[in-house]
């Protein structure tokens, strides 16, 4: 390793293959054998948690310390050693006689921390696992040059604050563990495909998330369908987009300013959504992450129930990926505020809200079921009338007004393909049955939605 490329594993801080240590303590067999379990990595010794340097003493006596430590691993460890500007490199590879064990338990890389884990449930991860997980594994039919999108490695370094001092960004997806190099060629793992290329899907073709907007509560009338393909980013960012569209928002004035705030709290759905991207079962094929809006609920699924290893009862407490690299990056890029924390985060801002508890279901799928409680607006749209009986072209035109308050009667004309004239005659119908109104001026005001009594 060059002085240049500390200095880049340095200033992209720590992660699922890189570790910073103050000096040299008791926790350095727990980091080996955690890495060792997982992908391999780097411990910095000499480096502070703010990526400051550290000046230590490292002679042979320093050296035959660490070298002991991973000679009493159970089994021995694999390492190196370099010493750069007072920093003592130890690189770990990945253990090919896995599980292992230090003398305090049995460990395993989980994002940027190390997790303690029960014999019985490493054994059973890595049983069902296998040597390399799906993110893991080095695509060799793909070829690297032609399918890495720049423009994503440049998007992924801005969000997760990485600076380069390289010029190739290369060395940096290599130390992020989504390039591998087998015989001086590079290549792409699953990961570094379904994050760093602009269409994954035409190599992982499971790799999209398919939304669905219901009219009502049943999977019959399907008002919007949508299935994106790009990579997982952009797609979380697409799911999140639909949701916002599909669902209601109400206005809050908090001191002089007016806050629209989504009837289901967004980030309670994003990290819904970005759980099921980084959980999901890549090696199930024929099927996708789903988003579904109905009327009365919004449910989140993806393939896979919960990661081997963890069980029902664990679920909530403990955090055990099954595509730690994928879950690395979304936690780099600030999609995931901390690993372990999503689902008692998703639970605290449903309550906060004041909407009925989430519904979790654990089977061959993960899923995640959303209450809404818009009540009225929702009983409208999904076609129960309240005592109000409409006609099929005013449930039309009130289900686009409900989409968009602000939509205009042409728009509403050019949508439902008649003339302006004829949905001014339906908006007159609504308005006389106590279902619509107007608010503000003509140009700029919205339209409400009034409770049917």
């Amino acid at each position: 390793m060059t002085k240049k490329e500390l200095q880049q594993l340095i200033a992209q801080g720590e992660g699922y293959t890189i570790e910073f240590k103050r000096e040299l303590n008791a926790d350095l067999k727990k980091e080996m054998v955690a890495f060792a379990n997982a992908s391999g990595g780097y411990i910095l010794i000499g480096v502070e948690d703010n990526g400051t340097i550290k000046k230590l003493k490292i002679d042979n006596s320093f050296r035959s310390v660490i070298q002991q430590h991973a000679s009493e691993c159970d089994p021995p460890v694999d390492i190196k050693m370099q010493e750069i500007d007072d920093v003592l490199v130890v690189t770990v590879a990945e253990g090919k006689e896995k599980p292992y064990r230090s003398t305090n338990g049995f460990y395993l890389r989980v994002g940027p921390n190390c997790q303690k884990l029960s014999t019985a449930k490493i054994i059973e991860f890595v049983e069902k696992s296998g040597r390399v997980q799906f993110d893991e594994r080095v695509r060799k039919d793909v070829n690297f040059e032609e399918s890495l999108d720049a423009s994503l490695v440049d998007q992924f370094m801005t969000s997760a604050k990485i600076k380069n001092v390289f010029q190739d960004k290369v060395h940096i997806l290599s130390s992020l563990g989504v390039v591998k190099q087998v015989s001086g060629t590079r290549y792409f793992t699953n990961a570094g495909i379904l994050f760093f290329t602009t269409t994954p899907s035409s190599i992982i073709k499971q790799a999209q998330i398919t939304c669905v907007a219901f009219n009502g509560t049943e999977k019959v009338d399907i008002l919007d369908r949508k299935d994106f393909k790009d990579d997982l980013i952009t797609n979380i960012d697409s799911g999140l987009a639909f949701l916002r569209r599909h669902l209601n928002e109400a206005s809050h004035i908090k001191g002089l300013k007016r806050e629209d705030v989504l009837e289901i709290p967004l980030v309670a759905l994003r990290e819904a959504l970005v759980n099921a991207v980084a959980h999901r079962n890549y090696l199930e094929t024929g099927a996708h992450i789903m988003i579904e809006i109905y009327s009365n609920r919004v449910i989140i699924s993806n393939p896979g129930g919960l990661p081997d290893g963890l069980t029902e009862k664990d679920f909530g407490k403990y955090s055990l990926s099954r595509n730690p690299v994928i879950s690395d990056l979304l936690l780099r890029a600030g999609l995931i505020e901390k690993l372990g924390t999503g689902v008692n985060r998703i639970k605290d801002l449903i309550k906060e809200a004041k909407l009925p508890e989430p519904e979790f279901h654990f089977n061959n799928f993960f899923a995640v079921t959303f209450f809404r409680e818009s009540a009225e607006i929702n009983q409208i749209k999904g076609g129960a009338k309240s005592g109000a009986k409409l006609t099929d072209r005013q449930q039309e035109v009130l289900n686009l007004i409900i989409d968009n308050n602000q939509i205009t009667k042409t728009e509403l004309a050019e949508k439902l393909g008649i003339n302006v004239s004829a949905v001014q005659k339906q908006i007159e119908n609504l308005k006389q049955k106590g279902i619509l109104k107007r608010i503000g001026p003509k140009f700029g005001g919205n339209w409400e939605v009034i409770k049917v009594v």
